[in-house]
């Protein structure tokens, strides 16, 4: 297990901040920004128990503690869930060990599809090197691990925007959006969209139909037709194939889409995606999707304006 630490030659400084940093000396405690009262699972939970908590809870990452020692032994994440239903390694637990069948496999323990190897940050990181190493990493968080290795907290970068939403920054949404993003169709199978999540580290793909927007299909909505239950409600054989095979459309977030315009600032919309409690918005221009900006393009940009 590793620990991410600061430098012995002193903080590390997002690239652009150097001197100007708006971070007080009050809350430059990591642990003060961090979800400290921490929910962990025993490595034996199966990956049914795991992603029913995970859906119920809205987390996007479970750690896994020993029972006894409650050490970090490991943590499973959404995308995990999503590699193991079709995305990429992972789905060889359900094809060969359980021969396809995937009520089998959901039994089995969180173990087998976790990541072991974890990077962590300590109490002492500071918020600065926290936000520098989430930025260059590109994860979504990181555990907060005593020197015993037993987990004093987690910190997101839902925790990092909070943060950082009553930073003023004159930059707009085209500006540091992802233009022309990957689209699918309502008709293609879960499969196909799995795949594109594990492939290209996507939490959230449009849905579009005749060049409009009709929809979003995100991880989320993924792991909860699972944890939620629905998935065997609709199900007659237990074969995964049954779940792949399923349309977009079936599972997609297809109401209330909220979107964003290319000229609004990013600090509005930070503040907006609070407000809302979602991850990404669309982007619209002229009644076209024209990108889309997320939790993470947000905090990198902010975090350039401190």
């Amino acid at each position: 297990m590793s620990n991410i630490t600061k430098s012995s030659k002193g903080q590390r400084q997002i690239p652009g901040t150097e001197g100007k940093s708006k971070i007080s000396e009050k809350k430059s405690n990591l642990l003060a920004i961090a979800t400290t009262n921490v929910i962990s699972v025993p490595p034996t939970m199966s990956i049914i128990e795991g992603v029913e908590m995970m859906s119920k809870h809205s987390f996007r990452r479970l750690p896994i503690t020993d029972p006894g020692n409650k050490k970090l032994l490991g943590i499973v994440t959404i995308t995990d869930v999503i590699n193991m239903m079709g995305g990429g390694s992972r789905y060889n637990l359900v094809t060969k060990r359980h021969k396809g069948s995937l009520l089998s496999a959901l039994n089995d323990e969180i173990r087998a599809i976790a990541s072991e190897k974890v990077d962590c940050l300590t109490p002492a990181t500071s918020i600065q090197d926290a936000i520098c190493l989430l930025v260059e990493s590109g994860h979504g968080s990181f555990p907060i691990t005593n020197p015993d290795n037993t987990i004093a907290g987690i910190v997101t970068e839902y925790d990092i925007m909070r943060m950082l939403a009553n930073t003023v920054s004159d930059l707009t949404v085209d500006e540091i959006m992802t233009k022309r993003p990957k689209v699918v169709a309502p008709n293609v199978p879960i499969s196909h969209v799995t795949k594109q999540m594990v492939d290209h580290d996507y939490r959230r793909l449009p849905v579009v139909k005749d060049d409009l927007l009709i929809g979003m299909i995100t991880a989320t909505d993924i792991m909860g037709y699972i944890g939620g239950g629905k998935v065997f409600s609709n199900m007659n054989t237990g074969s995964v194939d049954e779940v792949l095979n399923l349309p977009v459309r079936e599972l997609m977030a297809a109401t209330n889409i909220r979107t964003m315009t290319p000229g609004k600032r990013i600090d509005e919309v930070a503040r907006e995606m609070l407000e809302f409690g979602i991850g990404a918005f669309p982007v619209i221009d002229n009644g076209k999707l024209t990108g889309i900006v997320t939790e993470f393009d947000l905090v990198k940009a902010l975090a350039e304006d401190m």
